[in-house]
């Protein structure tokens, strides 16, 4: 999945760098990007969790769907303990 954002700005709003061009930029500013970036905000439950899923998203360069199926196999395949 290929994002049409620029890549620093997605790092700046997830709050990690993607690449190694971004450490630089998230470094020197680490608040998002935006008007309204440096206002101190409450995070709710449900905000952390959707910046996490974006994170994987991003960090994976996976689309949601994508995303979905690998989660559903996961589930279906259960806790089994490790072959040896």
């Amino acid at each position: 999945m290929n994002t049409p954002r620029p890549k620093v700005r997605l790092s700046r709003a997830l709050g990690i760098p993607l690449t190694p061009k971004s450490v630089r930029y998230v470094e020197r500013r680490p608040y998002p990007p935006g008007e309204h970036g440096r206002k101190r905000r409450s995070t709710s439950d449900y905000k952390t969790r959707l910046l996490e899923k974006q994170r994987l998203r991003a960090q994976y360069d996976i689309s949601e769907t994508q995303l979905r199926a690998a989660f559903d196999r996961a589930k279906r395949a259960g806790a089994r303990p490790a072959r040896r």
